[in-house]
């Protein structure tokens, strides 16, 4: 049983519509009431649903949900997480186009890369750019993957390297400055011919531009 808001989220059907609720409050229990309320009210296709998610676990449940509720089997999955997706769209263009299909970088090879980049800044320049506190941990793995997550998430907000250093210097986190000077350095590095190998942000920021 709905209540009166998530009966106004699933019988909307205007434009983009973001909808806020605490934990607990019925989100996805909306969120499977839209889409059955579409493909049974409206006669959409099923497969003409997509139901993006953070995680692979929340969209499996999606998906066995949808689909209890409708009683129905589909090909398509009516849910996914983002990069997935993103990755999909991204070898569906470069089949189509005749272009070898890109290729997900793990995330060992992204802290290996990582790691090669730092050690050859430690053999060709020193780590005089890098905040005292933190050259010590430099030649790490713990270091890469904080590295790897900090890259990341810039390039899921957009934010390039010089917008990097600017929070950098406007927060007093000089350790953000010397990973902006790093992400430019990363930054060439991962510039290959296709077939692209990427990570995940990247690859998110590729199928939307």
């Amino acid at each position: 049983m709905l209540d009166d808001a998530q009966r106004r989220v699933v019988e909307y059907r205007g434009g983009p519509l973001l909808v806020l609720a605490g934990p607990g409050t019925g989100k996805t229990t909306t969120l499977v009431e839209s889409v059955v309320d579409r493909v049974e009210r409206d006669g959409l296709d099923p497969e003409q649903v997509l139901v993006l998610t953070f995680s692979r676990r929340a969209a499996a449940e999606l998906r066995e949900r949808i689909a209890a509720r409708l009683q129905r089997t589909v090909r398509e999955p009516l849910a996914r997480t983002f990069h997935p997706y993103a990755f999909g769209l991204l070898r569906r263009e470069a089949v189509l186009r005749g272009e070898p299909q890109p290729r997900l970088r793990t995330g060992a090879e992204q802290d290996l890369l990582i790691r090669d980049l730092i050690r050859g800044d430690l053999e060709e320049l020193g780590a005089d750019y890098w905040p005292e506190r933190v050259r010590a941990a430099l030649p790490t793995r713990g270091f890469a993957e904080e590295l790897r997550d900090l890259l990341m998430r810039a390039a899921e907000r957009g934010i390039t390297p010089r917008r990097l250093a600017a929070l950098g210097s406007a927060h007093g986190r000089d350790d953000w400055i010397a990973a902006a000077r790093f992400a430019r350095q990363h930054a060439g590095a991962t510039a290959l011919p296709q077939p692209a190998a990427d990570d995940p942000a990247g690859i998110c920021r590729a199928a939307v531009d």
